[in-house]
């Protein structure tokens, strides 16, 4: 009821009449159609869409659902959807479900949801509020987007960050415990870190390696060639391998091995890279003498002369391999036989080292006795096989043996599976190759070789070689014809002072061989002897690295040569010899590096300085071994004792520097003044050490 006013102005009662509007009607219509509209569209969208009351309750949900699940629609209505929740998401699922409706918050949360196969896949659930303009919650609307592929591969990614970081603290463990440098480093080579051996070795701190702080470690002379190779890997790809010296905390450079290899990722990218250091410097020493040795028993087994004939002249060259103890296999000789015939042998043992110095030196004796007996080339050969199979079983040799007649018309020779010799007649042809076969001595106890013969003419040249001469590359047929050209180049050319060098020098190069390599050269003309150049200087300076066995050989035997052109009484050169070489030994056994040889000759004695950046040796220890086996300090001794003065002392940085007079007098360099005997005497020496090849000047 309301209240009315009549004509009078007085209050009557009246019932209320109720009003519809229109308006709201066709609202609330056109309300139900949209939602009836949105619902539709919901059915078409490739994820789960559902609504849920202010309570929570799941009011809708769209066809996405049941392909998802294979559950009716109406099932999963209210609070059924915890029924397909994995049970361990569940708990999770509604406590944030819960969180989300109390605080009016919008929300999401993974979780695994049960399939209409029976499976679990993982699915993303987010819901947020629709309010009405007093901020009520009207309505929650939500998604669910199966995200299974995506979490398994996250999962997987952080299995394998978690097994990286496993491995990468298991191989940290593991590299503290081995006795090498162990280290890691960034795909731009920037190293990150070090195992304690690095510090306890160099004596720098974390901050001083960090990155590329190593290098202030590396041995000069290294260096360059390990800034060359080591960001050339890092460009590549291509794992690194070297040999070099390092300078420790006591200021001693040692040798090491370094290996470095990438760890790739599985596109093949480089993410890392991982290093270590072994130190080789015991057994770089031990095979430094171990050349040594071989070479001291190849300088004894060479001919210390050859053959001296007006009418023909001898010439060989012996070179060492150049790296590792490759020496020692190859011999040759020639002498002279009662009867006035000359005889020739040359060999290659199989093998290298000490042991194929020993049966190089054992067969060529054996060949030179032979040669006494037998006048026939094949005989002494096949008597020489039963001496190798004999006295050096399994091993395998291959030598050749000539025999030039009295009148230097005939050449007989045999072979044992050696290269054939190579003869000219001229310069305009190549040296050609004679008839060559057989077996190398040790492969039977009986062997059937044939001897051949080949006529001599006038200026004839004959070459004997090993192997090792030509197979410095791969172009072996190639390497062979310039040696048979250069053969050809020697006819007619008196002049040469030392023709062997001439034509190793037109083989090889610049080229170092793999294998040791032997070269005897005989020129059927009458030489005259070359007048060398009288005003040698009173001074000379050698340089080599004492890891060089090679450099440090020729450089010795050029010492020698340079001091027997200058002294003047040839019976002290042997011991001058003793000397020079006892202090190089212990040079390069003590002080691996640059050595730089001085000889100073203005005085009348000479003054010989040595200079090596070893760790340094302030004094010298006069007094022999208690034990005569014991090889330590016998060589300090011997210099003491043999030189007529001996000083030591610190250079400068790191090295020492050693001063020794040598007990040599130096004569006048007036051609005039030579006697017969001191050329002689130089002439031996220059054919000894000249056998072991020519030193290239810093």
């Amino acid at each position: 009821m309301v209240d009315a006013l009549t004509s009078d102005g007085s209050l009557i009662d009246q019932p209320i009449i109720e009003l519809r509007v229109p308006k709201m009607t066709s609202t609330k219509r056109k309300f139900r159609k949209l939602d009836a509209a949105w619902k539709a569209t919901a059915d078409t969208l490739p994820a789960v869409v559902w609504t849920a009351t202010p309570e929570g309750s799941i009011e809708f949900v769209n066809q996405r659902w049941h392909e998802l699940t294979g559950l009716p629609r109406h099932s999963v209505l209210e609070d059924a959807w915890r029924k397909i929740t994995h049970p361990d998401d569940l708990a999770e699922t509604a406590e944030v479900f819960s969180k989300a409706l109390k605080s009016g918050a919008a929300f999401a949360i993974d979780s695994r949801t049960r399939c209409a196969d029976g499976s679990y896949r993982w699915v993303r659930a987010q819901g947020a509020p629709m309010r009405d303009e007093a901020g009520a919650i009207v309505r929650w609307f939500g998604v669910t987007i199966d995200i299974d592929e995506l979490k398994r591969t996250q999962q997987a990614l952080e299995r394998s960050k978690r097994e990286i970081i496993d491995s990468e603290l298991k191989f940290r463990v593991l590299a503290e415990a081995v006795p090498v440098i162990a280290w890691t480093a960034d795909t731009q080579g920037w190293i990150d870190w070090y195992n304690h051996r690095w510090y306890e070795y160099t004596g720098q701190t974390p901050e001083e390696a960090a990155g590329w702080g190593w290098q202030a470690a590396h041995h000069p002379d290294d260096f360059p060639d390990v800034m060359e190779r080591w960001p050339k890997s890092i460009a590549t790809g291509e794992p690194f391998e070297m040999e070099f010296r390092l300078r420790g905390a006591d200021g001693r450079f040692r040798w090491f091995l370094t290996r470095i290899h990438p760890l790739r990722d599985e596109n093949g990218k480089i993410i890392r890279w991982y290093g270590s250091n072994t130190n080789i410097d015991e057994q770089k020493q031990a095979l430094e003498r171990s050349i040594r040795v071989a070479e001291t028993l190849q300088h004894v087994f060479l001919p210390n002369r050859l053959p001296q004939r007006p009418d023909v002249r001898f010439d060989a060259v012996y070179v060492s391999a150049e790296k590792d103890a490759l020496v020692g296999g190859d011999w040759y000789d020639a002498f002279e036989l009662p009867d006035g015939r000359l005889a020739l042998s040359m060999g290659d043992v199989v093998g290298h080292g000490l042991d194929a110095s020993v049966v190089a030196g054992r067969v060529r004796q054996a060949i030179y006795t032979l040669a006494f007996e037998f006048d026939d080339p094949a005989t002494v050969l096949n008597k020489a096989n039963r001496v190798v199979c004999c006295q050096e079983a399994g091993t395998l040799v291959t030598a050749l043996v000539g025999f030039i007649d009295a009148k230097l018309t005939r050449l007989r020779y045999a072979s044992a599976g050696h290269p054939p010799p190579l003869i000219a007649y001229n310069g305009a042809e190549p040296a050609q190759a004679l008839e060559c076969g057989g077996l190398p001595l040790g492969v039977l106890p009986e062997l059937d070789l044939r001897s051949c013969a080949v006529d001599i003419l006038p200026h004839a040249v004959l070459a004997l070689y090993t192997d090792g001469l030509i197979e410095f590359g791969r172009d072996l047929i190639g390497a062979e014809d310039t040696l048979k050209h250069a053969i050809a180049r020697v006819v007619g050319d008196t002049k040469l002072a030392h023709p062997a060098h001439f034509v190793k020098l037109a083989v090889l190069g610049d080229h170092h061989t793999s294998d040791d390599a032997a070269l005897l050269l005989i020129q059927f003309a009458a030489v005259e002897p070359t007048i060398e150049d009288q005003t040698t200087p009173l001074d000379k300076t050698w340089r080599f690295h004492s890891s060089d066995a090679y450099a440090a050989h020729i450089s010795r035997a050029e010492l020698m040569k340079y001091i027997t052109s200058l002294a003047e009484e040839a019976s002290d050169l042997f011991t001058t010899e003793l000397i020079l070489g006892e202090i190089l030994a212990n040079t390069v056994e003590h002080a691996p590096g640059l050595v730089e040889i001085h000889i100073d000759w203005h005085a009348e004695k000479p003054v010989v300085r040595v200079l090596d950046t070893g760790p340094g040796l302030r004094t010298l220890q006069a007094e022999l071994p208690e034990d005569v086996l014991d090889e330590g300090g016998r060589g300090i001794f011997l210099i003491k004792a043999l030189a007529e003065k001996v000083t030591v002392r610190q250079a400068r940085g790191f090295g020492t520097e050693l001063h020794a007079v040598l007990p040599l007098s130096r004569r006048s360099q007036d051609p005039a003044a030579r006697c017969p005997a001191d050329n002689d005497v130089a002439r031996d020496l220059e054919l000894q050490h000249g056998a072991l090849g020519r030193a290239r000047r810093p």
